[in-house]
């Protein structure tokens, strides 16, 4: 089965709904949007992300601007969480930005609350998704609103350095490996590069991760949530798979360190070469590349669960949205429209929004044997091939967003010694029942 029908088969199935503040231009809310001189209509658009995407959109927006002298694009970015602690701020005064990156965990949150524009209004207008698959397109819905457009689809991956493995003389895992043997791999780094210089670590503590758990519910034949928008697991599944590292951690802690992690902040233990390996979305790799200058970063699938299966799954990788409050909703859905769909954008960013969701755009990738764009194609490739990839992407919920920001606090506090495993899982189920009602 291609990339493309395995993904949309997925999307479709589920109807799906995974860098310290950094400014590119004004830092203003939807509401400060305006015109200036001449009439000049002015967008503001905020994403998460790094140095690598920032590149990559400035070249983007000056090509739009290029295109659109009537219209000038303000532009800003920050990590994963510091930008939904600033969204979440903006929404409660109403003035999101005029464009913002939407992500699947959140978009029912903003949509039911009425953040965000319907853009059904201008579809076949200012927004052309009419190449786009359905199921595709659909991923964007909440009832029958249309508030998000997805810019590609993604899964996720164990990324490795082999320079840095070869160094230390430890091999990476092999592609059928579980999950003991992925232990195993980060112990005998960490305990090969306790005298390196500076000291080099296997990986960070991958159960501080929401979408991993997520991925090993699946794999132990658990649907994360039920179909009402309830917890389909237990506090015995989340004590477990908290426990799953405890032989990484104890006597000794063999994962990255949690102070230097946060020390590094935009960058990560990954791409300054302090940690070999490394789990995260595959369209990563090119802001790995950029933020490491290792050109030769590896990509494998997830660990096996009990049963030898990945059951790992595809899903939309970011989103794009248009506030209810913009002054400019039109122009905003036009910007939209040229991120998705401009052939020139789709070969600026390659892979590194996922595989693209517009046909032109991904005509455009740059798939020259063994660069960036054409790894992660294959690697998605051989990933549905080998029949790594069955599940559907698990059905959003509203307050998916909150207790996923929840999850990753407490594996913060954890990772720090601060909380036993038994109250990492009663905190989080205490906060998971105030925002899942």
């Amino acid at each position: 089965m291609s990339i493309r029908k395995a993904a949309i088969r997925g999307i479709a199935l589920a109807a799906v709904g995974s860098l310290a503040l950094t400014a590119c231009g004004s830092n203003g809310n939807g509401g400060d949007g305006g015109s200036g001189e001449g009439g000049q209509v002015t967008l503001n658009f905020q994403w998460w992300g790094n140095d690598d995407r920032a590149d990559r959109y400035r070249q983007a927006i000056d090509l739009f601007e290029e295109r659109n002298p009537d219209i000038k694009v303000n532009t800003g970015f920050a990590a994963f969480p510091d930008y939904w602690t600033a969204r979440s701020t903006e929404a409660a005064g109403r003035s999101l930005p005029d464009v913002m990156q939407m992500d699947t965990s959140y978009l029912r949150q903003y949509a039911d609350t009425g953040q965000l524009a319907d853009l059904n209004e201008y579809l076949g207008e200012a927004l052309d998704l009419s190449e786009f698959d359905e199921a595709l397109v659909d991923a964007g819905r909440v009832d029958d609103g249309l508030y998000a457009v997805a810019t590609g689809t993604n899964t996720l991956a164990l990324f490795y350095n082999p320079g840095l493995l070869d160094e230390l003389g430890v091999e990476p895992p092999a592609e059928d490996y579980d999950w003991d043997e992925y232990n195993r791999v980060l112990a005998a780094i960490s305990e090969a590069g306790a005298d390196a210089d500076p000291q080099v670590y296997g990986a960070t503590d991958y159960t501080g991760t929401f979408w991993l758990f997520i991925q090993w519910l699946l794999q132990q034949g658990v649907e994360p949530f039920t179909e009402d928008g309830d917890l389909n697991f237990t506090e015995a599944h989340m004590t477990e798979w908290l426990e799953l590292a405890s032989e990484v951690r104890e006597p000794e802690n063999l994962t990255y360190p949690i102070q230097r992690t946060v020390q590094l902040e935009p960058l990560a233990g990954f791409t300054v070469e302090e940690a070999a390996m490394e789990f995260h979305w595959d369209n990563f790799l090119a802001g790995y590349v950029g933020d490491s200058g290792v050109e030769d970063l590896q990509l494998l699938p997830v660990p096996s669960g009990p049963d030898g299966e990945k059951r790992q799954f595809f899903k939309p990788t970011m989103q794009l949205s248009v506030s209810a409050n913009s002054d400019h909703p039109e122009e905003a859905a036009k910007l939209i429209d040229f991120l998705v769909n401009d052939p020139e954008v789709g070969a600026i960013f390659g892979t590194n929004m996922g595989v693209p969701s517009s046909p032109a755009q991904r005509d455009a990738l740059d798939l020259e044997e063994g660069g960036i764009d054409a790894r992660v194609v294959e690697y998605e490739e051989a990933a549905s091939e080998a029949g790594y990839v069955t599940e559907a992407a698990p059905l959003p919920v509203e307050g998916f967003g909150p207790i996923e920001e929840e999850y990753r606090n407490l594996g913060q506090e954890f990772a720090y010694g601060n909380l036993t495993v038994e109250q990492f899982v009663d905190r989080w189920f205490a906060e998971a029942e105030i925002h899942l009602g």
